[in-house]
């Protein structure tokens, strides 16, 4: 049975739901938990980073937010996020989807990263009974920070749109949140734009996904007074995802988070053995968790976003040439698109470079077979 924190109102949505959360659909935290929300892009290592959350007893997450600038699509998202929070949670959660594209610029996720978002990688997964709101993260984010009394921590884990957006509407919650802890970024170490057999031959060699989407929304959020948190490549380079493990997470598996899991592995096993993939957003949310998964310094942050005069190959012309605030979209040089720079004048932001990588495996392994 759920077990339900929350006032309901219904509505029927676009976005394939049939019930919504319209009302104020917070309340008051467990004083010993941490309150969290979780906006997300919905692809594959943001999956096993809900589960976690759900999973974990010191965690109150209070709503998942998505919207359709990252991997996932918002239709798919608001079917996958209840469905993945079914085998995890009794507790009901606060889900809604935000704008389809970024603040500005052109640049996406190749298709087919975003068809294996927004299928769960075919692995096949009941429907999930949380109702979807049809209120903005804007909103929803606004709403859990003035309904509860404890200070909230974001985990932004996609694009930073939706976190930019709600800082522009309302500046005056920006006070009353512990912290954001972003995965994305990268600093000391190359960035992962080029990938073989996807994006052969582009010209951005250091930055990171998440930022470059939406390098205008990154910089607004760095530019705040937000204390962050950037859990980049730097240090995510460290919990590699390997073929070893994925073996001793399958003997292990044995609660339904940890059962789907196993199958996305199984899935994605040339993923893993292309080497490239790793926990970037497990580790994420494992800082949220247990702040001690982040050693590293404090420096002030900037992102790097040059305009050019004409549209590059690398621009996906679908994306309307309107933004959401009305003006005229620009385009922007891909090659320096996304970058993150030491330096400036934003309120320092404590960067991970160190963390404790066999522990991370084992308390993730640990958590997805805790039982209900």
């Amino acid at each position: 049975m759920i077990k339900s924190k929350f006032i309901k109102q219904c509505a029927i949505l676009s976005v394939a739901a049939t019930t919504c959360f319209t009302g104020n659909a917070f309340s008051a935290n467990a004083a010993e938990k941490t309150p969290v929300i979780f906006d997300t892009d919905m692809a594959i290592d943001d999956w096993s980073a809900l589960l976690l959350l759900a999973k974990t007893d010191s965690i109150d997450l209070l709503a998942v937010t998505a919207n359709g600038v990252g991997e996932t699509r918002c239709a798919p998202a608001m079917r996958n996020i209840p469905a993945l929070l079914a085998l995890a949670t009794e507790d009901e959660v606060v889900i809604g989807c935000g704008d389809a594209y970024p603040l500005d610029g052109y640049f996406t996720f190749p298709e087919p990263w975003r068809q294996q978002a927004d299928t769960l990688s075919g692995v096949e997964i009941a429907d999930g009974t949380l109702p979807i709101t049809a209120k903005h993260p804007v909103h929803i984010i606004h709403e859990a920070i003035e309904s509860t009394q404890q200070k909230i921590t974001l985990l932004a884990t996609g694009s930073l749109t939706n976190i930019a957006q709600w800082i522009e509407h309302h500046p005056e919650d920006v006070s009353k949140v512990e912290k954001l802890v972003i995965m994305g970024g990268s600093f000391d170490t190359h960035g992962n734009i080029i990938v073989p057999g996807f994006t052969d031959g582009h010209p951005n060699k250091s930055a990171e996904w998440n930022i470059y989407v939406d390098a205008i929304a990154a910089e607004k959020v760095f530019s705040s007074q937000l204390n962050i948190e950037v859990v980049g490549l730097d240090v995510t380079n460290e919990v590699k995802v390997t073929t070893e493990f994925a073996k001793d997470f399958k003997k292990k598996a044995k609660t339904e988070a940890a059962i789907f899991w196993d199958k996305v592995l199984d899935d994605n096993d040339w993923f893993i053995n292309s080497g490239e993939y790793y926990f970037w957003d497990v580790l994420a949310a494992l800082v949220v968790i247990d702040p001690s998964f982040c050693s590293g310094e404090y420096s002030s942050v900037t992102v790097s976003y040059d305009l050019i005069e004409q549209p590059s190959q690398w621009d996906n012309q679908n994306i309307p040439d309107v933004t959401y605030t009305g003006a005229k979209r620009k385009s922007y040089d891909p090659a320096t698109f996304g970058v993150l720079r030491r330096g400036g004048d934003n309120k320092p932001a404590k960067i991970c470079k160190k963390t404790k990588s066999k522990e991370a495996f084992s308390l993730f392994t640990e958590t997805m077979n805790k039982s209900l």
